[in-house]
C-alpha cells in the first residue's frame, strides 16, 4: 500500500497515536489500581493497544516514512487539564504519566478510558470508510470493533464502581 493523499500519512500517525498513548494509559492505571478486577482489565486493554499499535507499526510505518517511534512532542499538562480530558488527548503526543498522575480517582480514569475508546473506535470506523484498500479497511473496521468491545469492557466496571 503506497499513500497516495498526506490525509492517508496523517490518520495513521493519529490511529498510532491513539494507540501508544492507551498503552501508556492502561499500563499506568494497571500500576496504579489496588483492585484486581480492574487491573486485570488495565492489563488487557493495554496489552491489546500494544498489539494494535504493533500492527500498524509493521504494516504503515516504512512506507508512512516513520522511524520504530513517532517523534516526542511536548506539550503541557495544564493544556490536558483546561480542556476537561478531552479523548481527542491521544491523538497528540503526551506525557501519559503527568495525565495519570494528576486524575483524582480511578473513577474519573475510567470515565476517561471510556470516552477515549468510543473516540478510537468511531475514529477507525472513519480510516476504514476512507481506506484505499480492502485490506485496511477491513483492518480498521477491525479494531473499530475491538475499541467498541473496550469500550463495554471499562462500562462494565464503571457500573461495579457506582455500585459500590
Amino acid at each position: 500500500m503506497t499513500f497516495e493523499h498526506l490525509e492517508e500519512k496523517e490518520a495513521v500517525e493519529v490511529a498510532s497515536l491513539i494507540e501508544k498513548n492507551g498503552f501508556a494509559f492502561y499500563s499506568l492505571l494497571a500500576d496504579k489500581t489496588e483492585d484486581k478486577k480492574i487491573k486485570t482489565v488495565f492489563k488487557k486493554l493495554a496489552k491489546d493497544e500494544k498489539r494494535h499499535l504493533k500492527i500498524f507499526e509493521k504494516k504503515y510505518f516504512p512506507e508512512a516514512g516513520f522511524g520504530e517511534e513517532i517523534t516526542e512532542e511536548e506539550l503541557a499538562i495544564e493544556d490536558y487539564v483546561a480542556r476537561t480530558a478531552d479523548p481527542k488527548i491521544f491523538t497528540e503526543e503526551i506525557d501519559v504519566e503527568r495525565l495519570v498522575h494528576v486524575i483524582d480517582s480511578m473513577k474519573k480514569a475510567v470515565i476517561l478510558a471510556i470516552h477515549t475508546e468510543r473516540y478510537a473506535s468511531e475514529y477507525f470506523e472513519g480510516m476504514a470508510q476512507k481506506a484505499s484498500t480492502k485490506e485496511g479497511a477491513r483492518m480498521y473496521r477491525g479494531l473499530a470493533h475491538e475499541e467498541r468491545g473496550h469500550a463495554q469492557e471499562l462500562e462494565a466496571i464503571l457500573k461495579s464502581m457506582r455500585q459500590q
